[in-house]
């Protein structure tokens, strides 16, 4: 089948900027070594220069588009046309289109063609955006936490139908053994009283460069015989593909007003061959932001290379809690993070390798190309009707977590107290009635506060 891929989002030959694109990669990949001929059209910037390729697959970075995000159509309307000649001519050559983190807001030019797309995040206005008005015939997402986040926002925006909604885990492959450690060159080698804290992630606030720096500084209060490191890469030079991402110098004012000079070291941006190296040579993995993450790549990557990581307990990483070597935190709890993160880097062996069982067994990299290949593929299903099920019931919105008699708000970042409410969700198996004034007064005063904030929300039937 030919496959055209189409990414919003630069790729490159080199280096992988944000988890979704390394998905792309893999899968392109992939299905190319499935015989499908298998093209890439993603968006070009100053560092492309003509075709190239990634693996085997050909990439034409030929989308005229800002290479950035947000407003990623914020462009001249001739840059917007000569894109949808570029789409136009990509569907044309395509039996199937594959719209990857879709955000294509040109439809016209791709009109005709089966479309296949993927959601990855849910924070930028062009998933949320695309999930709400734009067609496609089949959906794909990372996680159940993804799944239902888009039905429950399509059915509480007043739609009637939604596509088929399809989970295919990401996958990762992992080595029979975890690798030898390869810290950065430029940094420091590890020394015998050395405890280095590693935080994989794209500069942005809400991945917690903050709140990981505090982590580091309270663990060296706690510990203060040993020798604390973070380690914190910075942007590739001139890569300004995410303008909510911060630069080495802002990450230097945050480093000091925290006074973490002698904590935090930075290095440069390291390439998908360095990371398992990288991963092995830390003791600690922090993913401690408010970033909703929609799968959650990197904790995984770090235990199946050896490394436990501390995450924050929020979006879908709250799908890791039963993972061996995954240890998850309220969001914003310092004091709880350091004290998982002393407690984590003592992890045993077994614990480690019980850890990269599950997760070879449950994020098989060859059962995520299988099922791509089965979803893009495939004869593609019809739309779903959604009907409210008027049984005066409400239930917690799964951008929501309890946390004890707390309710965490993914989107607001903040957990509430709600004593009554916590307490009849959990006799009421996750739902309570929408009227619950002859049961309590303070339960009903809980209720009606949580669904104005969309805590709570009707229940659906999708069909």
């Amino acid at each position: 089948m030919r496959i055209a891929a189409i990414s919003v989002a630069p790729v490159f030959s080199d280096h992988v900027i944000g988890g979704s694109q390394k998905i792309l990669a893999d899968v392109a990949v992939g299905l190319k070594n499935n015989d499908h001929d298998i093209q890439i059209w993603c968006t070009g910037t100053d560092s492309h220069n003509g075709d190239f390729e990634v693996g085997s697959v050909r990439v034409h970075p030929d989308l005229k588009l800002r290479g950035a995000f947000p407003a990623t159509h914020q462009v001249s309307p001739a840059a917007l046309a000569q894109t949808a000649d570029v789409l136009r001519k990509a569907a044309d050559w395509a039996d199937r289109v594959y719209l990857h983190a879709d955000a294509i807001y040109l439809r016209h030019a791709i009109e005709g063609t089966a479309i296949v797309r993927s959601i990855h995040d849910y924070t930028y206005e062009e998933a949320l955006i695309s999930t709400l008005t734009l067609p496609a015939d089949t959906t794909i997402v990372p996680s159940e936490y993804l799944k239902k986040c888009i039905e429950a926002t399509v059915a509480i925006s007043g739609r009637k139908s939604i596509e088929p909604v399809v989970t295919v885990p990401n996958g990762l492959q992992v080595p029979e053994s975890p690798p030898d450690p390869a810290l950065p060159s430029e940094i420091k080698p590890r020394e015998d009283n050395d405890l280095i804290l590693l935080f994989p992630h794209r500069p942005e606030p809400n991945k917690g460069i903050d709140e990981a720096i505090q982590v580091a500084v309270e663990v060296q209060r706690l510990e203060p015989t040993r020798n604390v490191r973070l380690l914190i890469p910075a942007y590739p030079f001139g890569a300004n593909l995410d303008e909510t991402n911060i630069s080495a110098d802002e990450i230097t004012g945050i480093v000091e007003a925290r006074g973490a000079g002698d904590i935090v070291e930075l290095h440069r941006w390291l390439s998908p061959s360095e990371m398992a190296g990288h991963y092995a040579g830390g003791d600690i993995t922090l993913c401690v932001g408010s970033f909703i993450e929609s799968f959650g790549l990197v904790p995984l990557e770090s235990v199946v290379n050896g490394t436990p990581a501390v995450c924050s307990r929020v979006g879908a990483l709250r799908q890791f809690a039963g993972i061996d070597g995954v240890e998850l935190v309220p969001y914003g709890d310092v004091q709880a993070g350091a004290k998982t993160v002393i407690a984590a880097a003592s992890a045993s062996p077994g614990l480690l390798e019980s850890g990269r069982s599950q997760i070879s067994a449950k994020y098989s990299h060859e059962a995520m190309i299988s099922d791509f290949e089965s979803v893009i593929t495939r004869f593609l299903g019809s739309e779903r009707n959604i009907t409210e099920s008027n049984n005066g019931r409400l239930s917690l919105a799964p951008w929501c977590d309890i946390q004890n008699d707390r309710i965490y708000d993914d989107y607001d970042a903040a957990a509430r107290q709600y004593p009554e409410l916590t307490r009849a969700l959990a006799q009421e198996n996750g739902s309570v009635l929408s009227d619950p004034l002859l049961m309590s007064a303070a339960l009903d005063a809980e209720v009606r506060f949580a669904r104005e904030q969309r805590i709570l929300i009707p229940e659906f039937d999708i069909t």
